[in-house]
């Protein structure tokens, strides 16, 4: 078989879905691996790099895709690139399929196999393949570390002799992978952290990080049965709008990261909020790419509102391109290892394997 890893060409996209590392053990496992020129280069991974490992050096993505059995990406193809697609291409990525219906429609007809990771069951056997927590985790921590960088304050509590300077109020929203990791990363720097997130069972979880869990008390249970946020009742959203916009007045730094899969992303913080603050507050809306958390916030991009400061950055973790890339490649090898025969030296995709059964979009294996 063929193996492939392209540059890829979604904005503000730095990423690459294979490392040498990754190209190496399946060199080993004896085919070929073609990369495009320069694939690596903002990941920090160069083609000399890529050509000690064995892969092939092209710079051509048409004649790789051409030739390729198996393609690694970070997103699924553009409608430019899928007009290279060849029928029985395996694609592996995140095709972000629940908002792609359409997509997903040209890509049957084309007769590619793919598989979408974001998908993957939330089992422990997937845990390893996991794109969406090994990405989400770094995001979290890019996510504090950029609104200090835009808060003109100290984060930790500093006692001089000329006087004392509190530590930053920190308020993370939604805690998933991301979240947690925000708060764990706000509290090393040595903020006072405040969470909230309509899933009850995750307080201890925030308590054990040493945030403090903003509880509504409330009978309804948000949560589906796989663990992700659902959407809340109207009632719920007027108090849980009482508790922010009061935790909102004490806070310094605001990290929302508020999704539900398959669904436009909860407003969180209206324009009415924001402008009754009055101090400098600085806000990152992780969720901004999917309609965002915070009114007015627009993706890869800072709006000001009032006194606060807002970033839109739904893809803060390409801005980590050489982990996040090392770690994307390890979920998708971990994938493929797992369909791979040491014996017919094939991929075999198990139909009855829940693995392989959510993660097919395009149902031709």
């Amino acid at each position: 078989m063929i193996f492939a890893s392209l540059k890829e060409i979604r904005p503000h996209e730095k990423r690459i879905a294979v490392t040498p590392e990754i190209v190496q053990k399946i060199v080993q496992w004896g085919h070929d691996f073609l990369i495009e020129k320069n694939a690596g280069k903002e990941s920090g991974f160069s083609d000399e790099m890529f050509e000690k490992s064995g892969a092939k050096i092209m710079d051509n993505p048409k004649k790789i895709y051409a030739q390729a059995d198996v393609v690694f990406k970070i997103w699924g193809p553009t409608r430019e690139e899928e007009k290279y697609l060849q029928q029985d291409q395996i694609i592996i990525a995140h095709f972000e399929a629940q908002n792609n219906a359409e997509q997903i429609e040209r890509l049957k007809k084309i007769g590619v196999k793919c598989f979408a990771l974001e998908l993957l069951p939330r089992i422990s056997r997937a845990q390893s393949m996991d794109i969406l927590s090994s990405q989400s985790n770094l995001a979290g921590y890019k996510a504090v570390i950029n609104a200090v960088f835009y808060q003109d304050k100290v984060v930790p509590m500093m006692m001089t002799a000329a006087g004392t300077v509190p530590p930053l109020k920190f308020l993370i929203l939604g805690v998933g992978v991301a979240g947690l990791q925000a708060i764990a990363t706000a509290k090393r720097l040595g903020g006072i952290v405040y969470a909230q997130d309509v899933r009850k069972e995750v307080k201890e979880q925030v308590e054990s990080l040493g945030g403090r869990f903003l509880e509504l008390k409330n009978e309804e249970n948000f949560a589906d049965k796989t663990g992700y946020a659902t959407e809340t009742s109207a009632e719920y959203q007027k108090k849980q709008k009482d508790l922010l916009l009061s935790q909102l007045k004490q806070s310094d730094v605001v990290i929302t990261t508020a999704q539900i899969p398959g669904k436009k992303a909860p407003l969180l913080i209206d324009k009415e909020m924001l402008q009754a603050l009055s101090q400098p507050i600085v806000i990152m809306d992780m969720a901004a790419s999917s309609g965002g958390n915070v009114e007015g916030s627009k993706d890869n991009e800072w709006v000001s509102i009032g006194s606060a400061k807002i970033c839109g950055c739904s893809n803060l973790v390409s801005e980590l391109a050489p982990s996040a890339s090392k770690l994307f490649a390890q979920n998708v090898f971990n994938f493929v290892q797992k369909a791979y025969d040491l014996q017919t030296h094939e991929l075999i995709f198990d139909a009855n394997d829940e693995i392989f059964a959510k993660t097919n979009i395009t149902q031709n294996i």
